[in-house]
């Protein structure tokens, strides 16, 4: 620690011991952002200010036009994304300019009907879930939340119907999905299956192979608490960077990156 990092860390705590007699209700605030910055980075492995941010504003700047959205707005649904994730994905869909669109992990379909919303009228969404049918999985998993949804009777039925017709949904484990059917097809794909390492590789890896030169893969729930994303992102050589207010990271495949997957 330099003598600057000192000097700020001084400050801090005579300002943390001076909040509680002044402002109690400001103190609780600042205790609770310096747990949860904490918690980013407190295991360097998973430490998710590693991975370069950018805002949502930034995007768009980067698009250099006014960029039209559509949002859906759900109820709060566990192990779905957020309102504001929801707008990050529908941004980096129109700056792929995405009409082939698959997804890692259907779920109840919230995200589904977001990437659909944010498509030209001739394109369409492949879906993929583990069958209803059988819910067993070819790697082991160990996330509460993983065991959760993988084991839930429904799937898409969030999807509003106006919004099915140009869905396609594929009831598999995507660890023996093929995806080299699809290989270098795909404009945007969004990674959003299970959260263990081995599920982790298998949908970021099968997620390239589909996807087109200068075309967008993101991935949902890069934090902490799903360890095994992160160090996943910290470690490939996709350059990912992760979108500020929620957990969505996101990589663009360069002509010479295409090149080298079918070489």
């Amino acid at each position: 620690m330099n003598s600057t990092d000192l000097k700020k860390t001084g400050n801090l705590l005579l300002d943390l011991l001076r909040l509680p007699f002044v402002n109690p209700r400001g103190f609780r605030q600042v205790l609770g952002v310096a747990r949860a910055q904490a918690e980013n980075v407190a295991d360097p492995e998973c430490d998710i200010t590693s991975i370069q941010a950018v805002t949502i504003e930034d995007l768009i700047v980067e698009h250099g036009l006014p960029i039209p959205l559509t949002v859906h707005g759900f109820p709060q649904e566990a192990h779905s994304i957020s309102l504001i994730e929801a707008i990050a994905l529908a941004v980096l869909m129109k700056k792929a300019g995405a009409k082939r669109v698959f997804e890692f992990g259907t779920h109840r379909g919230v995200s589904t009907s977001q990437l659909v919303s944010n498509l030209p009228a001739d394109g369409g969404v492949i879906t993929l879930d583990l069958p209803r049918t059988d819910r067993r999985t070819q790697f082991a998993i160990d996330n509460p939340g993983d065991i959760e949804v993988s084991q839930m009777p429904v799937k898409a039925d969030l999807i509003p119907s106006e919004l099915r017709g140009r869905v396609r949904f594929l009831e598999q484990d995507s660890a023996t999905f093929d995806a080299a059917r699809f290989a270098g097809q795909m404009d945007f794909v969004f990674v959003d299956g299970a959260h263990t390492a081995e599920y982790v590789k298998n949908d970021s890896e099968k997620a390239w192979t589909m996807l087109r030169a200068e075309g967008i893969v993101a991935w949902h729930d890069c934090r902490p608490q799903t360890p095994d994303v992160v160090r996943y992102l910290r470690h490939c050589s996709y350059s990912p960077k992760r979108v500020v207010g929620g957990t969505i990271a996101f990589a663009v495949k360069t002509s010479q990156e295409q090149a080298s997957t079918f070489a």
